[in-house]
């Protein structure tokens, strides 16, 4: 509980794990786009950024104080977590960081923690449940005239998606909606209780959900579209509602 002008609040709190890169003097730093931060205060919850660690203890810390857990997008993933070798197109990846965020899924999924995962964050979910990706969409699906890597990161759409009917997505979005797509890299085989739900018009995989626990998983980039428009606040508005239930229960 806080206290703030005189009246106290128990704040839903909701963590975003960050991602690392390397500033101009060659040190890894953690960052996060800001705008992750923004769709969780705009829905009325605290965002806290979560550095990577790779104790498991700190990790377990990280989470007892939280009620939901966002993974963001980011790097390339290391194939060898899901028994591959990197293919030649992957960019720099960062198995330290791909060994935390797995930790994180892991011990969330044991927590029952609702959990949504985008772009990069849909794909650590699902190889942390025990599935895998494809590695590079335009080399290993070249019949494919979709343009999934948007030159840069866009408020504007660029293609369409299709839910699968009686879906959690579907009920957010309805049969289809037009997304921002800046990924390489996507779901392969689900992971143990992942469910496939929604496909872009080649068949790539766009978004996917637990049988069982509240995790939803989108391939496409909402927290930049909401800058803009309405249209993925179900996505925000039914992760928060699922924290606010953990944290009341």
């Amino acid at each position: 509980m806080i206290r703030i002008s005189g009246e106290f609040y128990m704040p839903v709190v909701i963590a975003i794990a960050a991602n690392t890169e390397h500033n101009k003097n060659g040190q890894t730093i953690t960052s996060v786009p800001v705008v992750y931060s923004h769709c969780v205060q705009q829905a009325g919850a605290v965002p806290v950024i979560l550095p990577p660690t790779g104790d498991e203890q700190t990790v377990a810390l990280m989470l007892s104080r939280v009620s939901g857990l966002i993974l963001p997008g980011g790097l390339d993933m290391d194939a060898h977590f899901f028994n591959q070798e990197m293919h030649p197109a992957c960019k720099a990846s960062d198995p330290e960081l791909d060994t935390f965020q797995i930790a994180l899924v892991n011990l969330a999924v044991k927590l029952q923690m609702p959990i949504l995962g985008i772009c990069r964050g849909a794909q650590v979910a699902n190889v942390a449940l025990g599935g895998s990706l494809i590695q590079d969409i335009p080399s290993q699906m070249p019949e494919s005239d979709i343009v999934h890597m948007q030159k840069v990161f866009s408020y504007g759409t660029n293609h369409n998606v299709r839910f699968e009917p009686g879906s959690r997505l579907c009920r957010m979005f309805g049969e289809s909606i037009r997304i921002n797509s800046r990924h390489h890299q996507s779901i392969d085989v689900p992971g143990k209780g992942i469910r496939i739900t929604a496909w872009a018009p080649d068949g790539v995989v766009e978004g996917a959900e637990h049988e069982s626990l509240p995790i939803d998983l989108v391939q496409w980039h909402p927290e930049l579209l909401i800058q803009k428009s309405d249209d993925m606040w179900p996505l925000f508005s039914r992760f928060i509602s699922n924290c606010q239930d953990r944290f009341n229960a």
